[in-house]
């Protein structure tokens, strides 16, 4: 009787067992699965980059001067923001929630499946997000970021987070590294999700170390800077503009348009700046006292010209001074967009199918002038510097469109690239370079797609004039700031200031002028 008794007691309880397993099955979540693939959940989370700094350069590209409002006294040509929302909190939104819990998902479906090469990329990604979010925001949420357990969290300091920057770097080069030498330097299985490099390992790992190069250059005022480090990472980075990181954008309709592009609309409302007119037209690099339209070939692909053939850009906060001939719009369009259809409408990166760009070659060229230029190797700078202006020219001419890293229009003759480079604009010798070259040519090279970069220079150097030569300081500053000018980005407002008020407290984030409070690697 035991026994009879046991084994129906055993069949039960298997039964209940079997019974709750099912019953747990059917009310699993199907849109939140615990278990997917890793190249279903990469294509959104690179789109996800690419809209972060989309949206975000739209104020930073005011704060840098990079355009502005065509109204007057507009708030961020003001330097200030707008209490109360989400504007400016884009990065936030990437890093915590289109890279978020996606990236760990793709981490533990690769780990699973002994995909070396996506375990290197979600790294990389956590490690841009961490750079970027940092450089915006300065405390960032890393240690606690993802524990499920908590609602309320804790931010660590800037040195932590650059410093982590640098840790998931290294993950990433060791997993991208093993999938390279456990069996080449392609996969078929990466391209499946990879819309950046189409299964390139090897351009992933030179994407690593530009942002390495990017993260020690950022620490140009501290103690830990090592401008041999720039160098050494630079060279293991991009070697042209086909290197350069972005993400296709397809251009089919609005959700796969390029955010700069004519279906999106979303730049038309701001104004070229005067600063970056000047800086085309010859007034500062070359020291010409009226425009001079033929010097640099990238202005009529960059910017736009009046009515008359006049280029006229806005002064912050005093909006579009051109009221008779108010043509100072950006982008260049060139006509109606030919969506999907390979060809380009309009110029530069104001397609409808121009890449999201996120780091390019020129870029990574200028961090190494920089770097070896306060080193005092002027000659390693000008060379770094030349290189930098010339794959700026490469990528104004030929942008890159849709599927390929590189594009097809040739906007710009050799000839023309060639008297820009041995012109007035461009310092011929190491002996005549100065710091406000490479960072002024950089600035070009970073127009529309690398505003917070922009910034970030800006920031490093304080808003310097001596630098920055044709940068004018706003004549009216929000009144929350106090007069001084704009160093941070807030928090994402509707995940920060709702929910995590007591660790806002602890950082200063409730104090009225917090934005005007220096991040931690501008201060010595």
């Amino acid at each position: 009787m035991k026994k009879i008794i046991y084994t129906l007691t055993a069949l039960l309880t298997i039964s209940i067992a079997s019974s709750c397993k099912k019953f747990i099955d059917i009310n699993d979540n199907p849109n939140a699965p615990t278990s997917v693939e890793a190249s279903t959940l990469l294509p959104p989370m690179l789109a996800g980059m690419a809209r972060g700094n989309w949206y975000d350069s739209r104020y930073i590209g005011q704060y840098a001067q990079i355009w502005g409002s065509a109204s007057a006294n507009n708030v961020w040509d003001q330097e200030g923001y707008v209490p109360g929302s989400d504007s400016g909190g884009e990065m936030w939104r990437t890093v915590y929630f289109s890279l978020g819990q996606n990236v760990t998902l793709m981490w533990e479906d690769a780990k699973a499946k002994s995909k070396y090469d996506y375990i290197g990329v979600v790294w990389a990604l956590r490690a841009w997000g961490w750079q970027n979010g940092g450089d915006e925001y300065n405390n960032m949420i890393v240690k606690e970021a993802f524990d499920p357990t908590k609602l309320t969290f804790n931010y660590d300091s800037p040195e932590y987070v650059y410093a982590e920057v640098v840790k998931d770097c290294q993950l990433a080069l060791n997993y991208l590294n093993l999938a390279i030498k456990t069996d080449g330097n392609t996969s078929a299985d990466l391209a499946k999700g990879d819309y950046m490099y189409y299964g390139d390992r090897t351009k992933w790992v030179k994407f690593v170390y530009a942002i390495l190069a990017q993260n020690m250059l950022h620490q140009s005022n501290k103690t830990t800077f090592d401008a041999d480090l720039v160098k050494k990472y630079a060279d293991s980075s991009f070697v042209s503009n086909a290197d350069n990181a972005s993400v296709q954008c397809t251009g089919s309709q609005s959700g796969d348009a390029n955010f700069w592009g004519p279906t999106r609309a979303n730049i038309p409302s701001f104004r070229q700046s005067d600063y970056i007119v000047r800086l085309l037209d010859g007034r500062i690099l070359a020291g010409s006292p009226t425009q001079d339209k033929t010097l640099d070939p990238r202005l009529p692909l960059l910017l736009t010209a009046s009515k008359d053939g006049t280029y006229r850009g806005v002064v912050a906060p005093l909006g579009d001074p051109n009221t008779a001939d108010a043509n100072t719009a950006i982008p260049a369009m060139a006509g109606a967009t030919t969506a999907n259809s390979g060809t380009p409408s309009a110029k530069y990166i104001f397609n409808d199918n121009s890449r999201g760009v996120l780091m390019t070659y020129p870029e990574v060229q200028f961090f190494v002038a920089e770097a070896l230029f306060k080193k005092g190797d002027k000659d390693g700078a000008h060379t770094a510097y030349l290189n930098g202006i010339k794959g700026a020219l490469d990528f104004a001419s030929n942008p890159p469109i849709g599927s390929s890293l590189t594009g097809t229009q040739n906007y710009i003759s050799e000839s023309a690239k060639t008297a820009y480079l041995t012109g007035p604009a461009v310092r011929q010798d190491a002996a005549s370079l100065q710091l406000s070259d490479i960072l002024q040519q950089k600035y070009i090279s970073l127009f529309v797609w690398g505003a917070p970069e922009a910034w970030s220079d800006m920031r490093r150097y304080e808003y310097d004039q001596n630098i920055f030569q044709g940068y004018v300081k706003p004549t009216t500053i929000y009144p929350d700031n106090g007069g001084k000018q704009v160093y941070l980005l807030r928090p994402r407002y509707n995940s920060e200031y709702i929910w995590n008020i007591p660790a806002l407290k602890l950082i200063g984030a409730l104090d009225p002028d917090y934005h005007t409070k220096k991040p931690w690697f501008v201060l010595p």
